[in-house]
């Protein structure tokens, strides 16, 4: 499957959070993902990512790029296209709680 049929729900997301939506890499054939980052105030930093649907249901992750004292955190969602809006507001709410700590 393709992320045709995510998309708009993944688009109304960043929108909604003044998030840039990374895509591809550049120069990279066949590179096709949909990623966000999001930055602490303490410089740490976190991404999640979109997995392509898979007969109705999706994965997305949360994970650590760069935390203060080389901590580590990640979370995995499997959810149905249908709740990947309240999937993805989820995670965004997991995320800043991290950085909270």
């Amino acid at each position: 499957m393709t992320y045709a049929q995510i998309d708009p729900i993944i688009d109304a997301w960043v929108a909604k959070h003044n998030f840039s939506l990374f895509t591809h890499t550049e120069g990279v054939v066949d590179s096709d993902f949909r990623a966000v980052y999001l930055s602490s105030k303490h410089g740490e930093c976190c991404q999640i990512w979109i997995d392509k649907p898979e007969s109705g249901m999706l994965s997305l992750h949360a994970v650590d790029i760069e935390t203060r004292q080389n901590e580590e955190m990640r979370r995995d969602w499997s959810v149905p296209i249908s709740e990947l809006g309240g999937a993805l507001d989820e995670a965004v709410t997991y995320v800043r709680k991290w950085f909270d700590r």
